[in-house]
């Protein structure tokens, strides 16, 4: 067997009807009849994977890292927990690029028409047929089969060793939602309760910095100076009311990001926020030299805008949605926003809302 890292992407090809696609080297764009026997049909596509052996050893697990909403990076190959976990153990890491994200892609474009073939269900008929291929290749039949994945693809490795007990001896699922949910307060009041932690003041001085807000928005003059406050792309318009929740959703998910991410050492990923934390978005949120409590909730957001190296706040709904349409692989929203906008429609919701009973920021939408 080779040592090292190895890259695996099964071969592509077009047919009408595998009757044993165990034994094709290729996998289908449907999954039917909750196995691999049959009715595997039209389009095939290559699916991403990797693998690193360097820690192998005989007899020591298997430990697939499932990707989620978004490339799968082959940093994540020689960096993270899991990784420790894997010298620790002399585990063989495989990684497995979720379909329709990243890479792996299985039509020619992501119409609504073509993304019938993206679900949960099928993702995890996908990491079925991958792990028993890779058994194979490996010689790992008889060994321990562990799985790991974070938010949703946490909930895909602790939902395929309910649905797979046979090929899965066990899953890691770190902060994995389980149950669907179309609206879903919960998250903004694991937000709440995270800044919570770090600051006795932090969430009232956000909390004001929104009543502010919606005080500015009354007004002609407070309309200008949230404007240029918040560096907005084009001047704010309170008659359109899917602007203004759009772009107070923006405003909150500005802590939402940075309470997920928290100090999840991304920093090797290239990620541009890894070394904002919640203390950093505190340390702002209580600092009165800054200003007012609104002054400070636009430090903060002028923060994540220099991070993300943007000029302007595009807060205009229908620009959002004008992105989300667009069906190219070429275009933005192919990166995942379009095709987990998709899952949350068709599967999961996972709408995050302010309707907690405990929720302080009740404007916020």
């Amino acid at each position: 067997m080779q040592m090292g890292f190895r890259f695996f992407a099964t071969a592509a090809s077009e047919v009408a009807c595998i009757s044993n696609p165990q034994q094709t080297g290729i996998i289908g764009i449907c999954h039917r009849n909750n196995g691999f026997n049959k009715n595997w049909i039209t389009l095939m596509t290559p699916i991403r994977g990797r693998a690193n052996s360097s820690f192998y050893a005989a007899g020591g697990p298997v430990f697939v890292q499932i990707g989620g909403e978004g490339e799968a990076s082959p940093i994540w190959m020689v960096e993270g927990f899991w990784i420790n976990l894997a010298k620790e153990f002399d585990a063989l890491c495989i990684q497995v690029e979720h379909r329709y994200y990243g890479k792996s892609h299985p039509t020619d474009d992501l119409t609504v028409k073509n993304l019938q073939y993206l679900s949960s269900e099928q993702a995890l008929a996908d990491l079925a047929w991958f792990r028993s291929k890779m058994a194979e290749t490996f010689d790992a039949q008889h060994t321990k089969w562990i799985f790991f994945g974070g938010s949703y693809s946490g909930s895909l490795a602790a939902w395929m060793r309910l649905k797979y007990p046979h090929l899965v001896d066990g899953a890691v699922a770190s902060s994995a939602p389980l149950l669907a949910e179309i609206n879903f307060p919960t998250y903004l009041g694991v937000v709440q309760n995270s800044i919570a932690q770090v600051s006795n003041s932090c969430n009232s001085d956000i909390s004001e910095a929104v009543a502010q807000i919606d005080l500015a928005l009354t007004t002609k003059g407070g309309q200008k100076k949230l404007t240029e406050k918040f560096k907005l792309c084009s001047p704010l318009n309170v008659s359109t009311v899917d602007d203004v929740t759009n772009l107070y959703s923006i405003l909150a998910g500005n802590f939402e990001g940075i309470v997920q991410y928290n100090r999840d050492n991304r920093a090797f990923e290239g990620s541009t926020t890894a070394n904002i934390t919640i203390d950093t978005l505190c340390d702002i949120m209580n600092d009165e030299s800054i200003g007012d409590e609104l002054d400070r909730y636009a430090a903060v957001n002028s923060l994540l805008m220099a991070s993300y190296d943007q000029e302007c706040l595009d807060y205009e709904y229908r620009k959002m949605i004008g992105d989300l349409q667009n069906s190219s692989w070429a275009s933005e929203a192919s990166e995942g926003g379009r095709q987990w906008t998709y899952q949350t429609c068709t599967e999961f919701g996972f709408f995050q809302s302010s309707d907690s009973d405990d929720q302080d920021r009740k404007s916020v939408v």
